[in-house]
Formats: C-alpha cells, structure tokens, sequence
C-alpha cells in the first residue's frame, strides 16, 4: 500500500502553515479528533490570525471523499499541539513541527534578503548608467535605451519583493 506524504509546513500566500491533517498524522491522532480541538480552540486560535478551513478531498478505499481541513499559522499549530497529550512519540513531532516552521520562516527570509540586494545592485547598475550619461551623448543615449530595461526588472523585482513585507 502506498503512504502518502504530507509536507509539515507549506507556504500558502507567502505564509508558513501546517494542515490539520499533517497535524493529526505526525501526532498519530485520527484527523476528526484534531479537527474537533481546532474548532474547540478556534476563538483563542484566531487571537494569532483567521484559521483557514478548506475542503480537500481524499482517497480511500471506498473511493473519494472530503473531509475539513484548517490551514495554521506557527502560533496557531504551537497553541494546537500544545493542546494535545506527550508522550515521548508525540515530543518529538512537536520538535520537528517547531523546527520545520522555523526552516521555513528562514528560507522565506533568505529569498526576500536576495531580492533586495538585486534591487540594490539594479539601482546602482542605474545611477552609474546617469553619471556616465553626463559625459557625451552617445552615453546619453546609451542611457535612454536602457531605461525601459531598468523600469521592467524594478517593477517585476518590487512585485515580488511586496508580498514578503507582510512576515515582517
């Protein structure tokens, strides 16, 4: 029988979330009792921002089915697990769910430190394509054909350099 693999934490709308069913799966508790504690929950879960509910659909051997599933935040997931009973088993998952959305968090902080040091090289690429430009006019127009080039790579740059500045 082939096991399927849920991934701890997945970004979703540039945000670090775990699934309920990730949950439910790496604590060895039946998805319906985890979904129970995140309704119980919702109210103080949503102290650290909306709980996310989908429908997703799944397969079993009866065929397919749907079942609720919430989205959490790192906040929400920690107050979750934090919920539900230790053992030595269920420790250890709650470290590497801890773990992951800190792996995550850093990678997603790599990626928004990387667009703006080529936000930074591309200004500067354009300042000394000005200063050389006030030397002649070929420079100038040297210039002036590449300035649509500079307004293309800043815009595409700052729209995805946008959405990172809501983890902050």
């Amino acid at each position: 029988m082939m096991e399927i693999v849920f991934p701890l934490v997945m970004v979703v709308d540039g945000d670090p979330l775990a699934s309920t069913v990730a949950i439910a799966k790496g604590m060895r508790q039946r998805h319906a009792s985890v979904i129970r504690l995140t309704r119980r929950y919702q109210k103080r879960m949503e102290r650290f921002g909306r709980v996310r509910f989908e429908i997703q659909s799944f397969s079993t051997r009866g065929g397919k089915q749907q079942r609720e599933v919430a989205l959490l935040n790192e906040q929400q997931a920690a107050l979750l697990i934090s919920l539900m009973r230790n053992s030595d088993e269920v420790v250890d998952f709650k470290v590497r769910l801890i773990d992951e959305f800190y792996r995550m968090r850093q990678a997603l902080n790599q990626r928004s430190q990387n667009l703006y040091q080529q936000l930074q090289a591309l200004v500067a690429e354009e300042v000394s394509t000005q200063v050389r430009a006030s030397f002649g006019s070929r420079l100038m127009l040297e210039r002036k054909r590449a300035i649509p080039e500079f307004r293309k790579r800043r815009e595409r740059l700052e729209a995805e350099i946008q959405p990172s500045l809501q983890l902050h």
